[in-house]
């Protein structure tokens, strides 16, 4: 299990590169203190052009600790002060998820897919049934898969969905090759019985 904190920031416009610049360096700060820190930039779906800040941890303790750490160093309270005086853009979150198939590798993807269910409380452990079949047939086309469920999150009744891909031309190749399998066809149809699909998006790692 890994634990997962996302923050979302939308850039006003003209501040991009500013905000990118601080990303990576509130990012450097959190891997200083213990966080497995990744940025992403948001190229299409849900948000698109949005950043992602995302922070990992084998345990909610370690992430509590380093947390504490990286919020009382001063390097972390100048880039505070530095906003407060010259906004860059919107920050949403953290929110908080824990992984519950398929950790995230410790070598990132350079690409992610993320598609988000809304799936019942009731009806979660048939949604995670069918993550050993999505797992065995993305592997045909080298894309491992993840499942995220929310712990500190807006929606409770998430559940996400991450393909990972080492290019843009892996991953046209593998949808091409995919939206034709029938198999995953009917896998899809069967997980929209199950819950429904809320929102999709690409990521490219920075």
């Amino acid at each position: 299990m890994k634990i997962i904190s996302v923050r979302e920031m939308s850039p006003s416009a003209g501040k991009e590169t500013l905000m990118e610049e601080r990303l990576r360096r509130a990012s450097g700060v959190m891997a200083r203190h213990g966080a497995v820190s990744r940025i992403f930039k948001i190229g299409a779906g849900a948000g698109a052009g949005n950043y992602l800040l995302m922070n990992l941890f084998n345990s909610f303790s370690e992430g509590m600790t380093s947390f504490q750490k990286y919020s009382a160093d001063p390097e972390l309270e100048k880039l505070f002060m530095e906003r407060a005086a010259n906004p860059a853009g919107d920050i949403m979150g953290p929110d908080l998820y824990r992984s519950v198939y398929g950790d995230p590798p410790a070598k990132p993807a350079t690409i992610l897919i993320n598609r988000a269910y809304h799936v019942p409380r009731g009806k979660v452990q048939d949604m995670l049934a069918m993550a050993p079949e999505l797992e065995s047939l993305f592997k045909k086309v080298d894309v491992s898969i993840g499942v995220v469920m929310p712990v500190i999150a807006a929606n409770n009744e998430m559940m996400g969905i991450t393909y990972r891909f080492t290019s843009m031309d892996h991953m046209g190749t593998a949808l091409d090759t995919m939206v034709e399998n029938q198999d995953f066809q009917n896998l899809i149809t069967k997980a929209n019985e199950v819950g429904t699909l809320k929102m999709s998006r690409v990521l490219s790692l920075m």
